[in-house]
């Protein structure tokens, strides 16, 4: 591992010990499901996925969990086959084959972006606060402070995703039960405030509807807000907000049917997000995006590519490795 691997985000952009850093990632989920674990692990073994990984050129994998997997130690996973693979994951708990999987992704320079998805397996599409009923902010923060001294030493751990598609929120409303500005920056700083958080990158998505959204805003796409109040982390170079953006086979908008799309989305991209570097001097990095190659979804694919680049925000976390994504499908066939 590097003697000291140190990421920030400004000038618009991430740099890597001072160097500006091109991030190329992509998400296996799992460990937010009530699989306990990364899927796939039925008909491959681990490091054979992580090499082709590494193979296709990837240096960041995001990793979603559930928040009560982190803080009942003892859960078990379901779903791995250790018949001729797998063989060292034998009896050990979800979090020790996350252990594993992030030590093996390490050995491969593969950096490590730990993902609040849900509070419980599979309950992401009802999780669209920080925080619920059950699961008050301080048990989520008592969830990153786990996680922040169990990877204390472990070099390619370098960010966290506080939230996965927080839809329900608001933005600078002057409502605490749910602005997620000011809960994004009460949970970075506590975060930076402790001995071993202070390395980590805090990403922050956007919300759905606050501020309202010209164009529908798809899940955690909508950062409209930063313009009047960027999130005020104390540590404002750990800072990367982190939009999630689709095309047709996740969500119908108007926009699709647009006569000129997809000539017509770039306007769209810019006004939900892409103004956020040259505004706040901090990186995006797109948190998720991807679909089907085909039809409309591959117009939009090859337009937003595009932007993309001709923007200057290729950093991304494209969604996902997993077939068994129903709506976007990923990188391999359905047999893994």
């Amino acid at each position: 591992a590097p003697e000291a691997f140190e990421l920030t985000s400004s000038g618009g952009h991430l740099h890597a010990n001072g160097e500006r850093f091109y991030l190329k990632g992509l998400s296996w989920f799992g460990f937010e499901t009530t699989n306990n674990v990364c899927h796939g692990l039925w008909a491959q073994d681990y490091k054979t996925l992580l090499d082709f990984i590494k193979t296709n050129g990837f240096n960041a994998m995001r990793l979603p969990f559930y928040l009560e997997l982190v803080l009942n130690n003892t859960t078990m996973p379901d779903s791995i086959n250790y018949y001729n693979m797998n063989e060292d994951l034998k009896n050990l708990t979800s979090m020790q084959v996350l252990d594993k999987i992030i030590d093996y992704a390490g050995q491969n320079g593969i950096l490590i972006m730990l993902d609040l998805h849900s509070f419980l397996g599979g309950t992401f599409m009802q999780d669209g606060l920080w925080y619920d009923a059950t699961h008050p902010e301080s048990m989520v923060i008592k969830g990153w402070d786990t996680l922040i001294a169990r990877y204390a030493n472990t070099w390619n751990v370098v960010a966290l995703d506080l939230k996965n598609e927080p839809f329900a929120t608001t933005w600078n409303t002057g409502d605490l039960k749910t602005d997620w500005d000011k809960a994004a920056a009460r949970i970075g700083n506590h975060i930076h405030s402790t001995p071993a958080g202070s390395k980590y990158l805090i990403f922050v998505e956007g919300t759905n509807k606050s501020p309202p959204c010209t164009n529908a805003c798809f899940w955690g796409e909508n950062l409209l807000g930063v313009h009047e109040a960027p999130v005020e982390l104390t540590q404002k170079d750990k800072l990367v907000y982190s939009p999630h953006c689709y095309g047709p086979s996740v969500a119908y908008q108007s926009y699709f049917a647009a006569p000129n799309f997809p000539a017509n989305m770039p306007e769209i991209w810019d006004t939900h997000y892409g103004f956020v570097p040259n505004v706040t001097g901090n990186a995006i990095v797109i948190g998720e995006w991807g679909g089907q190659l085909t039809g409309s979804d591959g117009q939009w694919l090859d337009a937003y590519t595009t932007w993309l680049v001709e923007t200057e925000n290729t950093d991304n976390f494209f969604w996902c490795l997993n077939p068994d994504s129903g709506d976007t499908g990923g990188l391999l066939e359905n047999d893994w």
